[in-house]
């Protein structure tokens, strides 16, 4: 482990430290493990959501605005209620799965973390960056943006919207159960390997 790899990692982890009640509490296992391994640290996560979005133009993603946000099933009710605060914008209706960005020490750890979370089901993963960090980013392919409305006027029924809730909720719990696969998965490598080094 490089001196900046280790600053780095401890930077991070006293970030996370820092801010855990902000963290979803269902990926929290996984943070653990990676962040338990010498070869790894996490930089941010999301264990999936499903959101309405107000977005002033295409693009603009920093001037975004979160209208309503979940990270467990939602209902028509709830939905309708974010949907009264659009006033300007493009407005849309996202499902988005679990997605982790975590550094490595080096390519060969990257990509053996790679090939475990393809192996639970993560098949958007990659490695994102080769630069001065190696970024792996580990995602599922469970997801859907649709837009439903512009500057004030919804484009669909109560009916269309409650369709999306159910297909919404039926990625997130497809997309979410492959959490515990890959932490059953880093459990039988990462933690395993570094406890049988230590051991020599």
């Amino acid at each position: 482990m490089s001196k900046e790899f280790a600053f780095a990692k401890e930077k991070a982890l006293r970030r996370l430290r820092e801010e855990i009640e902000k963290v979803d509490t269902d990926i929290i296992p996984l943070l653990e493990i990676l962040n338990s391994s010498k070869h790894f640290y996490t930089t941010s996560s999301c264990s999936g959501r499903i959101i309405v979005l107000e977005v002033p133009k295409v693009g603009m993603k920093k001037e975004a605005k979160f209208l309503g946000k979940w990270h467990d099933s939602v209902n028509l009710d709830e939905v309708m209620e974010a949907i009264k605060k659009h006033r300007k914008g493009l407005l849309w209706f996202m499902a988005q799965p679990p997605i982790m960005h975590v550094v490595a020490d080096e390519l060969e750890r990257a990509k053996e973390l790679l090939e475990l979370g393809r192996k639970s089901g993560f098949k958007s993963s990659c490695i994102k960056s080769l630069g001065k960090k190696i970024l792996v980013e580990i995602e599922s392919t469970e997801r859907f943006d649709v837009p439903i409305g512009r500057d004030g006027r919804i484009f669909c029924d109560e009916s269309f919207l409650e369709m999306l809730c159910e297909l919404g909720n039926e990625l997130l719990k497809r997309s979410k159960s492959k959490l515990s696969l890959l932490e059953k998965l880093l459990r039988e490598s990462i933690i395993v390997q570094d406890q049988k080094k230590m051991l020599k």
